[in-house]
């Protein structure tokens, strides 16, 4: 039997001091997703036997990447590796620095998957691998807490003191501009001052996890004051609630989680493991009342990795919170369904520019659920329903009219030119509106 999901939470709590590599819920429990879990176990394990067990042997200069690789997953750097890296002059002039990466939300234009955001944090990783030798001769890459993709650490030794600040800020240029290009992203520099010796190590880490923190939180260092989620008795009650389909009361449970979030200075390893608890507590009360998780369910907990702000961590908290009411409405057969909402929006305003947020506005929940769950119910994404709902409407407007002007028709259908209005209509029609027209009048 699973622990309850406070007592899950306290186990997660105390877990991040130990550096866990991954957790795995019991809905998770097939094949493939332990697979998975244990290599990832095993790759962790590897690399901290050797931090641990090198130190005998100093001929076994391989295991340096290693070493430094796990310098911020240790609940404190050991004498041993503070000893292992001062012995290699590697703690001479050293200093960590960060790249934060925040990735695109799903939109009406665009649905991010995992996939899309694994490749877009690979591509930074190459941009960084690439710009990082022209500044610097001695680096190595540090796995962040927990293992999250949202953050590329470096550690870089053997510094000029006189020209790091020159150096760190050619380096923070080159990436940001190649980053536009490629990627897109703009990603935030993060960088520690200049330090050496063995106290200095653990004197860089921890202004490095305060720059880091006050990044996540949004807040300048000097006012953050550090503080947990203290919410553990909310999840069993979440989970009660949705088991007797309290609608109210399950909107109370996340009014508290995200009040929580707002108002504390906690870190994004506390929200990860935090996400743990409110994942179990759903998918159990799910199953008393006969219901699961969905695909595009799975997807928002699968990008948590991807999560580097607390904006975005409150954002998702706002569509898991829209998935649940929502599913628990269409199942119980109270409220609006998120699709017919939709519909109604666009039908009304098909001759306005229309936005994912207007339509996720008018029909009461976060843009995110609004594009999953209506493709889910639809087949079709809210983008590819509302350009042919556009396009029906031009189609009429030529048939009645057949003086009217294609670009005027555009204009009106709040298309932004007429050349994509010309590209949307021959992707639903087969043909461009110009061939239409001629065939309408011809038909008469």
């Amino acid at each position: 039997m699973s622990a309850p999901p406070l007592e899950e939470f306290s186990l997660a709590k105390e877990a991040i001091g130990y550096g866990v590599s991954d957790y795995l819920l019991k809905t998770e429990l097939d094949g493939g997703r332990l697979a998975k879990a244990l290599e990832k176990a095993e790759s962790e394990s590897l690399k901290r036997r050797e931090s641990y067990g090198i130190y005998s042997n100093d001929a076994r200069r391989d295991s340096l990447p290693a070493v430094i690789s796990s310098l911020m997953i240790m609940r404190d750097i050991p004498q041993e590796t503070r000893s292992f890296l001062h012995e290699r002059g590697i703690l001479q002039d050293f200093a960590f620095i960060a790249f934060v990466l925040s990735f695109p939300p799903s939109s009406l234009d665009k649905q991010w998957s995992r996939e899309d955001y694994a490749r877009l944090h690979d591509w930074e990783e190459d941009i960084v691998g690439k710009i990082l030798p022209s500044a610097f001769s001695s680096f190595w890459p540090v796995i962040p807490v927990a293992g999250k993709a949202g953050t590329l650490i470096y550690f870089i030794s053997g510094i000029a003191p006189n020209t790091w600040e020159a150096s760190a800020a050619h380096v923070e240029a080159k990436v940001r501009s190649a980053s536009s290009m490629v990627t897109g992203l703009c990603p935030e520099f993060i960088r520690t001052p200049v330090m050496s010796g063995r106290d200095g190590l653990r004197g860089a880490r921890n202004i490095l996890e305060k720059g880091l923190m006050a990044s996540y939180l949004g807040k300048d260092q000097s006012s953050i004051v550090p503080s947990s989620l203290d919410i553990d008795s909310v999840f069993p009650r979440l989970e009660n609630s949705i088991s007797r389909r309290d609608i109210a009361s399950c909107r109370a449970c996340f009014a508290i989680i995200r009040s929580a979030m707002e108002n504390s200075d906690h870190s994004l390893s506390q929200f990860s493991f935090m996400t743990a608890a409110l994942s179990s507590a759903i998918s159990s009360g799910l199953s008393a009342i006969g219901l699961s998780w969905d695909r595009s369910w799975m997807d928002l907990f699968d990008n948590i990795d991807f999560i580097s702000k607390r904006t975005e961590s409150l954002a998702f908290i706002d569509d898991i919170s829209d998935s649940l009411l929502g599913l628990i409405e269409s199942r119980s057969g109270t409220g609006s369904n998120v699709a017919d909402k939709a519909r109604e929006y666009v039908i009304a305003h098909v001759a306005e520019r229309i936005s994912l947020d207007d339509v996720a506005d008018f029909a009461g929940v976060s843009s995110g659920y609004m594009s999953k769950s209506f493709k889910r119910i639809m087949g079709i994404s809210l983008v590819d329903y509302i350009n042919s709902m556009k396009i029906e409407r031009a189609k009429e407007i030529i048939d009645q009219n057949h003086d009217a002007r294609i670009a005027d028709i555009a204009i009106a259908l709040g298309f932004s030119n007429v050349y994509y209005f010309s590209k949307v209509f021959r992707k639903v029609e087969g043909l461009p509106p110009t061939e239409y027209l001629k065939r309408s009048w011809s038909s008469r």
